[in-house]
């Protein structure tokens, strides 16, 4: 449904004025009457393998400037979580939950599993536990702040026959489960705080600087969950400070580096960021990492959406925007990828600890991935110098021949074009590819005759289109003299009349 009319049903079922006063008003309705709610949304609404209440958040809510609020598209999360292989978990903590996109698709796949859910925005918490209990999920969704581990608030959601029951409950003092999944902001800035060192998070692998909180919500992950998959901005591909260097390297020398898929840009509503998946195990098996490269592999799509703002003709408008997502057998073919380890040209292939090291700790697929060079298509080389030739014809057909110190008053380097401009070789070459030669230059000539100045058509076929122009020009300017010319010539006339009347002067 297009944005305008479901924020239209969602305000009209909330009873409300304002998108703005949604979250105080969904947390009074998921505490008294959130199961009338739910029958009617759901009526409205019945894929829950969506997040329909995603779009209206991020639209009309979402801090994409402190809190760097971009939320997961569909085709991405179901990607996400399958790495992180929740089919098979008992348990599963999405860090960073936002309104639960990540968590519905790992929902989608297990709806047994045990949810944990951590988010730090508290607007955007009644709409997550609005997404888990119309789904009738078993879960915690705690109000926290993954980096400094403060936990504030915490509800608990329990299925019954229909939806969740809901009540609020102590935070957990930690957290410990079979598979994380996060979509957490990128790149924000941090305060690590005193003897951070020795935080068990980072004392095998070193704290994040302060600049860029990335791989503290990695080595967070790594601290919580078996395994462990996270979309992340490219750059922490390329680690460029000593600090994530240092810690790229002891992830790797750990053997806890898993997989690296690279995404395509614009798969985002908000961002057209490029992004990765990051997928780490504290329980790997093997010693190599599987690296896939899906910036050709996806499928696009149009979105259409009202303007929300302005006049009518902005808001009776409709605006269309694409998008890339996976299709359900692009993101088979990158799990299989992941999974047997294949090594596909221009798409996929597994580096070992020691390849990754002599990378540099650089972890972009493309270093490690086989590219098929294709040598580029290109015209024939007699049409190429049949243009070449023909436009030397249109050159040498208005030939200037002028003085040189002349010329060079004019700012014509004599030199450059006195040089031989034809190479022997290069000739040769041609004539044995083509048949034919490269036609000589002969458009200029400089004289040692004092103040020459000529133009003349220079071919015995066609008049020159340059001396076309310049006869134009020259004809309107004769005109323009002719008549100043008969100008003086009538005050001339005038001024001698009288005086050959009057005898003053004599013929």
């Amino acid at each position: 449904m297009e944005l305008t009319e479901l924020c239209s049903v969602f305000k009209e079922l909330l009873k409300i004025e304002n998108v703005i006063e949604a979250p105080q008003k969904l947390l009074q309705v998921l505490f008294s009457c959130k199961n009338d709610f739910f029958d009617e949304w759901i009526s409205n609404f019945p894929d829950l393998s969506t997040d329909n209440l995603q779009p209206i958040f991020q639209y009309y809510m979402a801090d994409r400037k402190e809190k760097m609020q971009d939320y997961t598209p569909k085709t991405l999360a179901r990607m996400c979580v399958k790495i992180a292989g929740v089919e098979n978990a008992k348990s599963c903590y999405d860090m960073c939950a936002g309104s639960g996109a990540l968590t519905i698709q790992a929902w989608q796949l297990n709806s047994k599993c045990q949810f944990v859910c951590e988010e730090f925005d508290e607007r955007v918490i009644p709409f997550l536990l609005c997404n888990l209990a119309m789904r009738n999920m078993s879960a915690v969704v705690i109000h926290g702040d993954v980096i400094k581990g403060e936990k504030m608030k915490a509800y608990k959601l329990t299925p019954t026959k229909k939806y969740s029951n809901i009540e609020e409950v102590k935070p957990p003092r930690s957290i410990h489960t079979d598979v994380c999944i996060s979509n957490p902001p990128y790149n924000i800035k941090w305060t690590p705080e005193p003897f951070i060192a020795l935080d068990e998070r980072y004392v095998n692998f070193g704290a994040p600087p302060s600049s860029n909180a990335n791989y503290a919500f990695v080595l967070t992950a790594l601290n919580t969950a078996k395994s462990s998959c996270l979309i992340l901005p490219c750059g922490v591909l390329s680690p460029s400070t000593t600090a994530e260097i240092g810690i790229v390297e002891q992830i790797v020398k750990a053997n806890k580096l898993n997989a690296v898929v690279i995404n395509p840009g614009e798969m985002f509503e908000a961002t057209s960021i490029g992004t990765c998946l990051f997928h780490i195990r504290n329980d790997k098996t093997d010693t190599m990492t599987a690296f896939v490269d899906m910036r050709n592999t996806y499928t696009e799509e149009t979105r259409a959406q009202k303007g929300q703002f302005g006049g009518a003709s902005h808001t009776n408008r409709i605006y269309t925007k694409s998008v890339k997502t996976f299709s359900d057998e692009q993101i088979e073919k990158a799990l299989t990828a992941v999974k047997q380890r294949t090594a596909q040209a221009e798409f996929s292939k597994s580096a070992s600890i020691e390849d990754i090291k002599s990378s540099g700790y650089k972890l972009a697929p493309s270093i490690f991935i086989e590219f098929v060079y294709k040598m580029p298509s290109h015209r024939s080389y007699g049409d190429i110098l049949s243009d070449i030739n023909r436009v030397r014809n249109e050159q040498n057909c208005c030939k200037l021949v002028i003085n040189e110190t002349l010329a060079k008053r004019f700012g014509f380097d004599t030199e450059l074009y006195s040089r031989e401009q034809n190479d022997k070789n290069f000739n040769d070459l041609l004539f044995k590819l083509t048949g034919e030669k490269l036609k000589k230059t002969d458009y200029v000539q400089f004289t040692k005759n004092k103040n020459e100045f000529t133009f003349k058509n220079n071919s015995s076929d066609a008049v020159s289109s340059i001396l076309v122009s310049i006869m134009s020009i020259w004809k309107q300017h004769i005109m323009y003299l002719n008549n100043e010319e008969n100008r003086y010539l009538a005050e001339m006339r005038d001024a001698l009349l009288p005086d050959l009347m009057s005898g003053n002067i004599s013929i």
